[in-house]
């Protein structure tokens, strides 16, 4: 078949690959896809998915590192820099590089882009770090943040509102105690 015909179906392949924790396999075939010269979208689509298919234990990141600073240098892909600096905190976080994937978080939320569903995301991770770090003040402001921006249908709704209702008044009683204490 031409090559635009087989670019989705690869693109799908590597979605399921992807799902079962095949990284190497789905990273392989996500490359297929940007070979085949597909729509600019699915092209940019497929390096981002790669990145989110990277596994530490399976190689280095620094060619699919590579290629993300690469769309950041690519004026055309401005409406797109949040999912890139996402990708680029995932990569980092896989690699438990802790801190430098909560600046990429943080920085495309400065962005203040459009994509609700990334931001959803990046406040999410970030609240779920903070939480494990036991750092309830900004956990809280990005459970409340992550609430804003995610749809009641979501899987972890019910979650991340119990986590943002509890730590709300968690942070008020650690409010009072900070302000009351001698």
């Amino acid at each position: 078949k031409p090559k635009k015909d087989r670019a989705r179906p690869t693109f799908v392949l590597a979605q399921l690959k992807q799902r079962m924790h095949r990284s190497q396999e789905a990273t392989e075939l996500f490359d297929d896809v940007v070979r085949l010269r597909t729509p600019y979208e699915m092209e940019f689509q497929a390096r981002i998915q790669q990145a989110m298919a990277f596994e530490r234990r399976e190689g280095s990141s620094e060619g699919i590192r590579e290629v993300l600073f690469d769309l950041l240098e690519e004026d055309k892909n401005e409406p797109y820099f949040d999912m890139v600096y996402y990708a680029l905190a995932t990569l980092d976080l896989e690699e438990r590089n802790r801190d430098q994937g909560m600046d990429y978080l943080k920085e495309g939320l400065a962005l203040d882009s459009e994509n609700r569903r990334t931001r959803m995301k990046s406040f999410l991770r970030l609240a779920d770090l903070h939480l494990e770090d036991r750092e309830y003040v900004p956990a809280q402001a990005y459970y409340d943040s992550t609430l804003s921006n995610m749809d009641e249908d979501h899987p972890r709704y019910d979650q991340v509102r119990n986590n943002a209702l509890s730590l709300t008044e968690l942070v008020e009683y650690l409010t009072v105690v900070y302000e009351k204490d001698s």
